[in-house]
């Protein structure tokens, strides 16, 4: 089918969610249907899975609900067409119920279920008279058991009246977002207890009706192992680990370069004509630009995919942007206040856990459970002893990075600034943004010192993250445009600021940690050459930031896309140990590329030039 780019080309699907809809619409779809198979055949027939948010649970159970009613055509040229005969296409009347579909208030939570079953029943031409949710669901499956092939077949796509008639008696049914009565209520411990009530006599009453379903299958994003669903449900398998379905969610590389190998050739093209990063961007470029951004979430420490939604928003916006972040993807660890020393380890991607992966009861949550499940952590490997299982854990990407970089600075830095109006006063701000804009090196690192110093201890990370977030603030603060992590056919620019007369500052941010971070004055060897309380060995380490800073811009070619304009262009080395000590080394974009090794090597004593003008500071 022909759309806006192009012949033949199939369209991309902003998250839809139905099945039908991507088959019979000529949208992309992603085959996963051997996956499909493998739930509707797997000897356990009790089956638990959770992923994180936007990736795709619910369009999963609606392709489990198209596959065990029968709708052989719609799965025609996929996997699961390939793994099935003809007469293995058996018709199954499916119970599927979102539980995200019943708003927040868990008062409400028994009677929404309750109408909800009843309407499910009208629908196919039957009734049923309980008044409560536990009792209408026994009620509406026993009915069913023993009616099948009196009662028509009917789905969100399939209508009554097709006459669709069951084959088989026992029913299958898929409960999606399980758990979000909980999440929607796990800051209120009285509205918490009544949707656990609620839940625990529903799924009660599902475990009492064992011998009339054939397979239940269920999503999520948190496991609560305390949750009545897994003490009700005692033999439900948990295969969110379980390796033949670790890619069952997400997009692999090859998944992308197979299904939306025209798109990227689109996307390529037209990142080429607006010149987003230069003429020596490749396809080769972009795949590894979309790995960086949003691969990386595993759940075996091996295999990782890339989240669908952002891939498809990044293919149809044609930009690299914090989809996630858009979705409301900070909103849950927001509620739950997660201490922000968790983050920091987080981000130095060297986090371990051991034991359960579980969380053992919504009133008590385990903060490094409740990222991993949620996608804010993700398995870097996986390591076995005798007794348990080692995880190692990390961010996953650079976009939930930036989520969680977002959520820090709108918690932290902007009330700080706000408050310390002496240390963030106007004045102060412009006088900081001037030097550094002019390579006023030492005004700039004593106004920047002074701004970091006001930072509670609490706060600092160990990575150049804290610098970074403190400079966005302030030059935004500032009127300058800043533009964040910016990308360019080499790389990724960490800053670029664009101040008032069009000078472009590129500009770069390298952390050492200090060697003695406690009382560098007292118990390390202090050269009365160096700034105040800086050690030799910090001395050297800030110098060594300094000249991989300025090596990383040639390397990349940070500077090239800018030179060709008129505008002056500027290269900024940020060297951050420690807690406050920072130095900052600038030059023009034609003094860095026509002599190199002068910024590279630091050379200390400058002589002349043979016109009698001085070498430029580094």
């Amino acid at each position: 089918m022909a759309n806006a780019d192009g012949p033949d080309i199939l369209k991309i699907g902003r998250n839809i969610a139905n099945f039908s809809e991507l088959r019979e619409e000529s949208y992309v779809y992603v085959d996963k249907t051997d996956f499909v198979h493998k739930l509707l055949t797997d000897p356990d027939k009790r089956l638990f899975l959770s992923r994180p948010r936007r990736f795709g649970k619910t369009l999963l159970i609606d392709t489990l609900e198209e596959a065990a009613i029968g709708r052989k055509e719609l799965f025609s040229g996929l996997a699961i067409d390939r793994l099935r005969n003809d007469n293995e296409w058996p018709r199954s009347h499916v119970l599927r119920i979102s539980m995200n579909s019943f708003g927040d208030d868990p008062a409400l939570l028994d009677r929404s279920l309750t109408e909800y079953l009843h309407s499910f029943a009208r629908k196919r031409g039957f009734s049923i008279s309980a008044h409560y949710s536990a009792n209408s669901l026994l009620e509406v499956i026993d009915i069913l058991f023993d009616n099948f092939d009196n009662i028509p077949i009917v789905t969100q796509s399939i209508h009554r009246n097709n006459n669709l008639v069951a084959d088989q008696s026992k029913i299958i049914v898929l409960v999606d977002e399980y758990d979000a009565p909980i999440i929607n209520n796990i800051t209120n411990p009285a509205k918490l207890d009544i949707a656990k009530q609620t839940l625990h006599e529903f799924y009660n009453t599902l475990k009492s009706c064992g011998k009339m379903i054939d397979r239940v299958f269920i999503t999520g994003i948190t496991k609560f192992a305390q949750l009545s669903v897994f003490s009700a449900i005692n033999n439900l398998v948990d295969i969110t680990f379980e390796p033949k379905y670790t890619e069952i969610f997400g997009f692999t590389i090859g998944e992308i370069c197979k299904y939306y190998s025209p798109h990227l050739d689109i996307a390529l093209a037209w990142f080429h004509k607006h010149k987003e990063f230069g003429s020596g961007f490749t396809r080769k470029m972009l795949i590894g630009r979309i790995v960086e951004w949003y691969d990386g979430y595993s759940w075996n420490g091996t295999d990782r995919v890339i989240n669908p939604l952002s891939l498809q928003n990044l293919l149809l916006d044609r930009k690299f942007d914090n989809f996630w972040f858009r979705t409301g993807g900070i909103n849950f660890l927001q509620k739950l206040n997660i201490r922000d020393d968790i983050f920091s380890k987080a981000f130095a991607g060297n986090e371990k856990f051991s034991g359960s992966v579980d969380i053992q009861d919504a009133g008590d949550i385990d903060p490094i459970a409740l990222m991993l499940q949620t996608g804010y952590l993700t398995l870097s490997k996986r390591k076995k002893s005798d007794e348990f299982s080692k995880l190692y854990l990390t961010v996953p990407n650079r976009e939930v990075g930036m989520s969680i970089m977002k959520n820090y600075v709108d918690r932290h830095i902007i009330p700080i600034m706000s408050a310390e109006k002496d240390i963030f006063n106007p004045i102060r701000t412009k006088e900081f943004c001037h030097a550094f804009c002019q390579g006023q090196s030492e005004r700039a690192e004593e106004l920047l010192h002074g701004f970091l110093s006001v930072i509670p201890h609490s706060l600092h990370a160990q990575t150049e993250f804290l610098c970074r977030v403190i400079l966005l603030s302030i030059f935004k603060m500032s009127d300058f445009e800043v533009d964040p992590e910016h990308n360019i056919a080499g790389g990724i620019v960490d800053l670029v600021i664009t101040a008032p007369d069009n000078t472009v500052l590129i500009t770069e941010i390298k952390y050492a940690k200090s060697d003695n971070e406690k009382d560098v004055t007292s118990s390390s060897p202090v050269s009365a050459n160096l700034p105040p309380g800086i050690s030799a060995q910090d001395n050297k380490k800030m110098d060594s930031c300094i000249r991989a800073t300025f090596r990383q811009i040639i390397k990349k070619g940070y500077l090239l896309p800018y030179v060709v304009n008129k505008n002056p262009v500027r290269a900024v080395a940020v060297a951050v140990c420690g807690r406050t000590h920072v130095r900052i080394r600038s030059c023009t974009a034609a003094e860095l590329l026509q002599s190199p090794h002068e910024f590279i090597k630091l050379r200390k004593n400058r002589k002349p030039r043979s016109d009698g003008s001085r070498r430029p500071e580094n």
